[in-house]
């Protein structure tokens, strides 16, 4: 096997490869051998067709996998041995001719690839030096009541009403078509449905709020809730089916059957169990106490999350560098089918920004020795399994380690698992390293920045 590296520029490359007689010959002799063995010609007993009758019929394809075998090997060897840092892989040179792979005859085979290399660049952004700033949000008493009364309807009851009717109770109404006088219409549409009332237009909700279950109001029944198209109003008040070409009236008259409103938990230990956990708290006191800590250990992993985000977008404004834009596209149209020109030039921009960010934390990961080991990447698979599982009473056993080996053998979950542990770590390493200044803000101030930044990541390219 030759091989030989062409320096094209400081970003493209060229390697053409020999790939001798010599290298493939004693794979497809084996190769050519077993195939024999197997196949079952008519006219031959199995395992004694002639080796000149099995290389005509499959001859071709066993010396195309034998020099592709030696061919992707060696190339990668190269690669590998040299220390060359590419980016995507290797393609075919666009001088590339075919080769007909001729099984009576056997020679050597050249092929040139292309290779698109990494550029060299000196990080900036990632020093002592460097500031950086991180918000405090502060929790206060007022949030922690949202939170512990969102927790009460969440771990709450229902009861039926028979006396009033409230805002936030839930409607049952059986519902009857009328015609233009008023009157209940012959062979009319009915349908039952229910009406969470502060969603009901305003003139209803005070009819609804002056009435008590058993009865009577009439409506538009295309404008009873607020916000609702035809639509919605045909497939969930009508009950109609999505084809259903029926013409249905706007009057009905409706007879309210059932008034049920939610009734938050009790402030007890049973309450206290299920919603922080058993034992967590054994009062009221102690329940806010544990609440304050985990919001403010929400707020505070959300707010390094957004100072992460930010020094993301600083370093890859800071370190700016050319790449082989050419043989990038080129390469994402062979990587795929689905990738056109077309549309490999409308996400382009996006693709260099994310490539950049790529190349970024590489650098930063060799600088700090920061590697990812595979017991790291299936524990945070096992995370993401056992806790989505455990919202439905699942959360580990045969099911859920079979989920998770599943996963371990998508080389996708498992590159994009690798690339989010890689990048927490890098972010850590940087944050020993650079200055951070904390400032005080609100939960408004901080959703605000959030939403500007976000603004600011999806604003296309000048």
């Amino acid at each position: 096997m030759k091989i030989n590296k062409t320096e094209i520029d400081a970003l493209n490359a060229q390697v053409e490869m020999v790939i001798e007689q010599s290298d493939y010959q004693e794979k497809f002799d084996s190769d050519v051998k077993k195939t024999r063995q197997k196949a079952q010609l008519k006219g031959f007993r199995k395992g004694k067709t002639p080796l000149s009758v099995v290389k005509k019929m499959y001859g071709q394809q066993i010396l195309a996998e034998a020099v592709n075998e030696q061919l992707q090997k060696g190339l990668y060897d190269f690669i590998d041995t040299n220390d060359i840092n590419i980016l995507g892989d290797p393609i075919p040179s666009e001088g590339q001719e075919m080769v007909d792979f001729d099984p009576i005859s056997l020679e050597d085979y050249t092929f040139k690839f292309d290779l698109g290399l990494a550029p060299e660049f000196d990080l900036k952004g990632a020093s002592e030096g460097d500031q950086y700033q991180q918000y405090k949000i502060g929790v206060t008493d007022s949030m922690i009541d949202d939170e512990i009364e969102n927790a009460r309807k969440r771990f709450g009851s229902q009861e039926e009403i028979k006396d009033d009717i409230q805002d936030k109770d839930i409607v049952t109404i059986s519902a009857f078509e009328l015609d233009d006088s008023g009157k209940r219409k012959d062979e009319g549409h009915e349908s039952t449905f229910s009406l969470m009332v502060d969603m009901t237009e305003d003139s209803v909700k005070q009819d609804l709020l002056a009435k008590k279950n058993g009865d009577k109001i009439e409506f538009d029944i295309y404008t009873i809730e607020k916000d609702r198209d035809e639509k919605y109003v045909k497939k969930y008040l009508l009950k109609l089916e999505d084809d259903a070409d029926k013409q249905v009236g706007s009057k009905f008259e409706g007879f309210i059957d059932e008034v049920k409103r939610a009734v938050p938990a009790q402030l007890d230990q049973e309450f206290f169990d299920k919603y922080l956990g058993k034992d967590k708290a054994t009062s009221e006191k102690e329940a806010r106490d544990v609440v304050k800590s985990d919001l403010s250990d929400y707020f505070a992993n959300q707010a390094k999350s957004l100072m992460y985000r930010e020094i993301l977008e600083s370093l890859t404004e800071k370190n700016e560098f050319q790449l082989p834009e050419a043989f990038l596209k080129r390469w994402l149209m062979f990587s795929s089918e689905k990738n056109t020109a077309e549309n490999v030039e409308k996400d382009f921009d996006g693709f260099k920004k994310n490539l950049s960010w790529t190349l970024i934390k590489g650098k930063l990961a060799k600088e700090h020795d920061v590697k990812v080991e595979p017991e790291e990447i299936k524990a945070s698979i096992e995370k993401q399994i056992y806790g989505y599982l455990g919202q439905y009473g699942m959360g580990s056993g045969e099911y859920a380690d079979q989920m998770v080996a599943k996963m371990m053998q998508d080389r996708n979950q498992v590159n994009k698992v690798y690339e989010e542990i890689l990048a927490d770590k890098v972010f850590a390493e940087v944050e020993k390293k650079i200055k951070i200044e904390y400032k005080d803000i609100t939960v408004d101030e901080f959703k605000n920045i959030v939403t500007e930044l976000n603004k600011k990541i999806e604003a296309p390219a000048a």
